[in-house]
């Protein structure tokens, strides 16, 4: 056990230091496209130092949320485009130094540690799959532009084991009004004591429903710049770069000109249709599958599964947000260590495939440039080809995983309700 842990810390710090290399490395530029922070200027962690500009910006008495008052600060770059919980955060000069300077990387060392304490690798099989979670494009793009969702990420992980709730109720409460998605944490009221009566439960989330509504009512005039006029949804992936049941609807679109809105229906109906077909294959095997969702891993997986599926099915993200998928993985291992189905062990087997072929999917998505005729945009053969693959995988991936996250919730429920028959 003492030479595992050694063994963990010794890879969590050469895994970082690998990382430190490659975001300062060429190489890097061959699979990642440099984030802009001021218009011309390359930088990196971009994102995160536009989240502190929106900082510095507010200490210094601007509105963040006017243009004609921000675009007077020395760090302007564009409106706040997230809630004004964020603003909340300390600020002065010598923060400035520590947000700047020391922050960003402090933060990819505990999503690495984090990482490898909850995936707790224990044979060279286990330790290539963590090496590729975490040296894979997608994720090397999150921590090359450290966004948002680096911190949500390492927060779950924390809600999953606190076991102070109020805390977590806060985290989730902030989470949401900064960024919305994370909204869907809130499923973590059910998980984290499952003891906890129904009613209970039910005074819990109309307490915090009621709680939101007055903030949300406080706050409109903020609120109504975010969500009504675009800010929250202004950053939306395109064909590059993204991750959604979309992704597949777009290149029916381009490639045979079909209408996106009748392809939206069609490929959300195939989705559901394989979910369905997926989960039925797995209800045979339902204890085995269903045995540990209490555990701390079984948990995890719901609130990664939950978030990584909403955002699937409702957004075009880009695809540093694939992050939530690993969240899933200390569960899967779990399940595939012990043979338990052929379908498990294929969705293993596919996210490794998967995690190799973002290799030469970043690549082109970065070095196939994009030509014009007449106008019109034109994509090569080889990035159109290399789009539907990687969406292909998504779309599978995505509905395997559904299928194990709505079997797990159907143990959920069934424990909740054999508890209420037993008082």
């Amino acid at each position: 056990m003492k030479n595992q842990r050694l063994l963990q810390i010794f890879f969590v710090s050469l895994i970082f230091i690998l990382i430190i290399y490659l975001l300062n490395s060429p190489i890097l530029e061959e699979f990642v496209t440099r984030a802009e922070y001021k218009p011309g200027v390359t930088i990196l962690f971009g994102d995160y130092y536009l989240l502190i500009s929106w900082l510095e910006c507010h200490y210094l008495g601007f509105d963040v949320y006017k243009l004609e008052s921000i675009k007077n600060c020395p760090s302007f770059s564009t409106i706040i485009l997230y809630g004004p919980l964020w603003l909340y955060l300390p600020f002065n000069d010598v923060l400035k130094i520590f947000y700047l300077e020391y922050l960003p990387f402090l933060t990819i060392l505990l999503f690495v540690a984090s990482l490898t304490k909850i995936i707790n690798p224990k044979n060279f099989i286990e330790y290539t799959f963590l090496i590729l979670a975490i040296l894979n494009p997608s994720t090397l793009i999150l921590f090359q532009r450290l966004g948002f969702d680096i911190f949500v990420f390492i927060l779950v992980i924390f809600i999953n084991f606190n076991r102070v709730y109020f805390i977590n109720w806060f985290t989730i409460f902030c989470l949401t009004f900064i960024k919305i998605y994370p909204a869907i944490l809130g499923i973590n009221i059910f998980l984290e004591n499952i003891e906890r009566s129904f009613i209970k439960n039910l005074i819990l989330i109309f307490s915090i429903i009621l709680i939101s509504t007055i903030y949300l009512y406080v706050n409109y005039d903020v609120y109504k710049i975010s969500l009504i006029d675009g800010g929250f949804n202004i950053s939306q992936a395109g064909y590059h770069f993204l991750f959604s049941l979309n992704s597949l609807p777009k290149i029916f679109k381009y490639i045979f000109n079909l209408n996106y809105i009748f392809m939206l229906f069609i490929f959300y109906f195939v989705f559901i249709l394989m979910t369905k077909w997926f989960y039925n294959k797995l209800s045979s095997d339902y204890i085995k599958i269903t045995e540990n969702t209490f555990s701390k891993n079984g948990k995890l997986f719901i609130l990664g599964g939950y978030v990584i599926l909403f955002c699937f099915v409702t957004y075009s993200n880009y695809i540093y947000r694939e992050v939530f998928i690993l969240l899933l993985l200390p569960y899967l291992i779990s399940l595939k260590n012990k043979n338990i189905n052929n379908l498990l062990n294929f969705l293993f087997f596919l996210i490794i495939v998967r995690f190799l072929i973002l290799f030469p999917y970043a690549y082109l998505n970065v070095n196939d440039g994009i030509m014009y005729v007449d106008g019109v945009r034109q994509f090569s053969k080889q990035f159109l080809i290399s789009i539907s693959i990687k969406s292909i995988f998504d779309f599978i991936m995505m509905s395997l995983v559904s299928s194990i996250l709505f079997l797990k919730s159907k143990k959920f429920f069934q424990f909740k309700k054999e508890s209420l028959s037993n008082k």
